[in-house]
């Protein structure tokens, strides 16, 4: 579909608004060929002819037309911002409700202050489009061809020769548009850019302050702020070279008009009043022609705008449930793996061959070395991707069958680094249950060790935590995000190296929420210290995509050459090191 089309689309919802604009920019533009209109008679008959009385008439008439062009004017910039902003909030949150649809493989790919720019700036450019492009487009269109036919019903001859300058004006206009095109899109990259620079830094500003990078990140900015300039600089030498020679274009063609008119009233075909009449349409004429020529200019802004909005939009989700989907009436939480294989975009394996069965209420600890596949495993389980062959099932249901919201419904993670929302603590504990009373988030806070430090807070539980949860320690993210999981109530409980993030102290706490957290739950564990999880029901140890261990803690220590007792001694050596 044309992209202009899918613009106008959006419309469609509020078209009483839109003809509501229209209709008084219909009106208004004709009150503006009044005076051209009474020019004749105001000269010819009112002041030559010395008519007292038809002068106070066409005044009046001319008072009129401007009162009711005012009001007109009022009434459709009400209409027509009402529209924009209706329309602007439509496309807004259309984007970000999209976004939140899409797969975790898109933000792989795509940078957050890039997204940002889609969401903010090229929105933006809709409201322009709104206000001056549909309805300047159309009123000016009508103009054109109702002046013409006066114009020409006046006089053929003049009407023809005021026609001259717009044949190279369409030619030149179809260049700059396709030109102007192309340097709108380059902006809108770069901008993108210097937002995605911006959105790092600030978010890692205690890593740039840290070793001292500034002045690297502000080279890095300022390089990219040269690009934005230089991109804006060459759509503003083609707006330098279009725009004056469209003025250029008309003034000659109102010196023709004045030239040949000006001989016809000396040799006396045409009466003085006609030709100023005449000139006065002609200028109305030009005035919408070029209008509709610059309009150029801000069609090629739209049209850059909204191709990277509907490139979003037309974006599907890789992880979506089937129409056919359905809940699980009753979630027990035994979890398999058959024959399970995956690989991210670079083609190498991440996962092969896994077979993997965990009871109801059983607790798993994943084992192995970085890059072994165990954050990978756990986000098959989650379905954040799907596995390239075989089968992840829950209680005998392949996942990729079941309702997607329902399935994450029934499973909580606690991950390395907890992401806390700019809120309060009560806010961000209730995050999976926004209705849940402040009971309830109390008793979650008291199983996770959290409630003595949130009383401490100036606000206790309305304490603000700042972005990111900024004003709170590693161990007090970590015991809200338990406080979270243990308010959602999961069947099924993630834990993604839960504390490795924190001090000697607050893990002994941490501990004992998780235990809170753990019990009649299954629950999948990947460790930072071995030592939390030598109690687990089983252990599963992976190396480099692979299942190679599987057993109990002294099941597993017994093998001389296994892996997992290799690597506890070797964890237990570092302790030892350490102390």
């Amino acid at each position: 579909m044309n992209i202009y089309l899918r613009l106008l689309s959006e419309l469609k919802p509020h078209w009483k608004l839109l003809a509501g604009s229209l209709g008084f920019s219909v009106v208004m533009a004709i009150m503006e060929m009044v005076p051209a209109a009474l020019t004749r008679p105001l000269i010819d008959e009112a002041i030559y002819g010395k008519n007292e009385q038809l002068l106070w008439q066409l005044s009046l008439a001319l008072l009129v037309a401007l009162v009711v062009r005012t009001v007109c004017h009022y009434t459709r910039m009400i209409f027509t911002g009402k529209l924009a902003h209706k329309v602007l909030y439509q496309v807004r949150t259309q984007l970000y409700e999209h976004l939140q649809k899409l797969s975790l493989s898109f933000y792989g790919s795509k940078r957050t202050g890039q997204i940002m720019s889609r969401v903010t700036n090229d929105v933006a450019v809709f409201e322009q489009f709104i206000v001056e492009g549909i309805r300047e487009s159309l009123i000016n269109g009508l103009r054109v061809v109702i002046i013409f036919g006066i114009l020409f019903s006046a006089n053929p001859k003049l009407t023809l020769l005021t026609l001259i300058p717009t044949i190279p004006l369409i030619w030149a206009t179809r260049a700059f548009q396709k030109r102007i095109g192309a340097s709108y899109r380059t902006m809108r990259r770069r901008l993108a850019d210097m937002n995605s620079i911006l959105s790092d830094t600030i978010g890692g500003i205690r890593v740039v302050q840290i070793f001292g990078q500034e002045e690297y990140e502000a080279q890095k900015f300022r390089a990219k702020s040269r690009e934005f300039a230089a991109a804006g600089n060459s759509t503003q030498f083609l707006q330098s070279l279009f725009f004056p020679s469209v003025a250029l274009a008309f003034g000659v063609g109102q010196v023709i008009v004045w030239l040949v008119g000006g001989r016809e009233v000396l040799d006396g075909r045409l009466s003085p009043g006609e030709l100023v009449m005449f000139s006065g349409y002609v200028a109305q004429f030009y005035a919408p022609v070029q209008t509709l020529a610059q309009s150029a200019n801000l069609y090629a802004n739209t049209s850059a705008s909204a191709e990277r909005i509907y490139e979003i939009l037309d974006t599907q989700p890789d992880i979506r449930s089937k129409e056919e989907a359905k809940p699980i009436p009753q979630m027990h939480g035994k979890i398999e793996m058959e024959n399970v294989q995956f690989g991210y975009d670079s083609g190498e394996p991440a996962l092969e061959n896994i077979n993997l069965t965990v009871e109801p209420g059983q607790m798993i600890g994943l084992v192995g070395p970085s890059g072994s596949g165990k954050s990978t495993l756990v986000q098959l389980i989650s379905r954040f991707y799907d596995a390239k062959s075989g089968a992840v099932k829950i209680d005998g249901h392949d996942i990729r069958d079941l309702d997607l919201k329902d399935l994450r419904s029934h499973i909580s993670v606690v991950p390395q680094e907890p992401y806390l929302f700019h809120g309060t603590v009560r806010d961000n504990i209730a995050y999976g249950r926004p209705d849940a009373s402040f009971e309830e988030v109390l008793s979650a806070a008291q199983s996770a060790n959290a409630h003595d430090f949130i009383m401490k807070m100036p606000d206790a539980y309305d304490t603000h935590v700042g972005e990111r949860g900024t004003k709170l320690s590693g161990g007090q993210r970590q015991r809200i995000a338990i406080a979270r999981a243990i308010l959602d109530d999961p069947k099924i409980l993630i834990l993604d190296e839960a504390t490795s993030a924190v001090d000697t102290e607050s893990e002994v706490l941490i501990q004992g929420a998780l235990e809170n957290l753990m019990h009649n739950r299954t629950t999948l564990a990947i460790p930072h210290r071995l030592s939390t999880v030598k109690n687990a029901d089983k252990l599963v140890v992976l190396e480099a995509g692979k299942i190679v261990e599987e057993g109990t803690h002294a099941q597993l220590m017994e093998r001389e050459d296994g892996l997992y007792r290799r690597l506890v001694e070797m964890q237990t050596q570092i302790g030892k090191e350490e102390n």
